[in-house]
């Protein structure tokens, strides 16, 4: 069954200073350093790229780039092999300007779970992106 995990932060920071930092292929272990420990370029070239990051447990996620929009601020990933259990995990990060220096920045995904543990795995992925929002919002601050 298919589920929409989704966190949503007004953060106080310019979306053109914000996208420039979420569409890097690498970097994410400094904006988000409780979750990534180091990522790896595997192709930057070709219609998708493809990258490793190295979680703070040590398990690796390897992700296909499926979009880099510098027009609408979008980041559209697969995870092709993660430890969680999930499948077809398929995540968009996107960045608003709302005005004043100000943006909405909203990273979803949507995913397959087992019936069993559904809510308890959807729950804790929001987590990770709620703590990835805070995350990214703190690095701009600092």
């Amino acid at each position: 069954m298919t589920h929409h995990v989704k966190a949503e932060r007004e953060i106080p920071v310019a979306s053109a200073d914000l996208w420039q930092t979420v569409r890097q292929m690498t970097g994410m272990e400094d904006w988000y350093p409780g979750l990534i420990r180091e990522s790896e370029v595997l192709e930057e070239d070709g219609t998708e790229p493809r990258r490793n990051c190295v979680m703070q447990d040590g398990g690796v996620l390897k992700e296909r780039i499926l979009l880099r929009d510098d027009l609408t601020r979008t980041f559209v990933y697969a995870i092709d092999s993660h430890p969680l259990p999930a499948k077809n995990v398929m995540g968009t990060i996107r960045i608003d300007d709302v005005g004043n220096g100000r943006s909405h920045v909203t990273w979803s995904a949507n995913m397959a779970l087992d019936p069993k543990s559904a809510d308890q795995i959807a729950a804790m992925v929001a987590g990770m992106y709620e703590a990835g929002l805070a995350s990214l919002e703190r690095y701009h601050l600092d």
